[in-house]
């Protein structure tokens, strides 16, 4: 199966590794063309993104797709790489990330943005109850009915600050798509993604304190289990790379650590 992988090629030679973008639930992989990638390539750094199978340009069903098949996409697309990779995973994708990594396929680093943690959705769910019931009803009804059944207005408090345009929202809401049902299931207890065994992989955790998806401590203990440099951002909501007021913070925190614990 041959995904679809954007590539925004570094701005200049450069020796960092190159970046393997991962995306999460109802996405693909141009969540990260605009801006991030642009950002990081302007940096040195060689950019790449996958849709996961059925989404995107990606061949492939995704309805019955599991954690394990798209744990291979991403294996896949790390093996047409020139070198290993820093994987850098968002929400559902980090979780594909440290499964990667976790079965003893080469990676650079883990970057992993607003991500699933190791032992799966249960605390998310249990936030959303709390927090936010009529973020878990819309999601339902995308999963169940499709983006045009969603309020727009919800999926704005649910992904994004206040700061982030109506019109940014609805780009987003145009380009949202169902997800498998059986990842829906695998991530409320999925198996622990475990470090491999004298494999010291750098890890960098960064999540946002006002996330309607995860609650704080969701980051703290992906960070704990990766041995990872966690950083939190105050105000920031769970779409970190695409939010108008988060996505510069979000991009200069994870330059930062590429650069002191990464290399370029």
């Amino acid at each position: 199966m041959t995904l679809e992988v954007l590539h925004q090629p570094a701005s200049a030679s450069s020796a960092a590794p190159p970046l393997l973008f991962v995306h999460g639930s109802y996405c693909a992989a141009w969540i990260w063309a605009e801006p991030f990638m642009p950002f990081f390539a302007a940096h040195g750094y060689d950019c790449h993104a996958v849709s996961l199978r059925g989404h995107g340009g990606s061949p492939g069903k995704v309805e019955w797709a599991g954690l394990a098949d798209y744990v291979a996409d991403v294996t896949q697309a790390v093996s047409r790489l020139p070198r290993p990779p820093v994987i850098v995973g968002h929400s559902m994708g980090g979780l594909i990330a440290q499964h990667v990594v976790a079965g003893g396929h080469p990676a650079a680093g883990l970057a992993l943005l607003a991500s699933t943690p190791p032992s799966g959705l249960g605390s998310s769910s249990l936030h959303m109850m709390t927090h936010a019931p009529d973020v878990l009803f819309q999601l339902g009804l995308l999963q169940s009915l499709g983006p045009q059944a969603v309020s727009a207005a919800t999926m704005h408090r649910a992904l994004f600050s206040p700061r982030t345009s109506p019109d940014s929202v609805a780009w987003m809401m145009a380009r949202l798509q169902k997800e498998s049902t059986r990842i829906g299931a695998e991530l409320l207890m999925p198996p622990r993604p475990w470090p491999p065994t004298g494999v010291e992989t750098p890890a960098l955790v960064m999540g946002g304190d006002a996330d309607v998806f995860l609650p704080v401590s969701a980051f703290e203990e992906t960070a704990a289990h990766w041995k990872a440099d966690l950083h939190l951002l105050a105000g920031a909501p769970h779409a970190l790379m695409a939010d108008t007021a988060n996505w510069r913070p979000s991009a200069e925190t994870m330059l930062d650590w590429l650069s002191r614990k990464i290399g370029r």
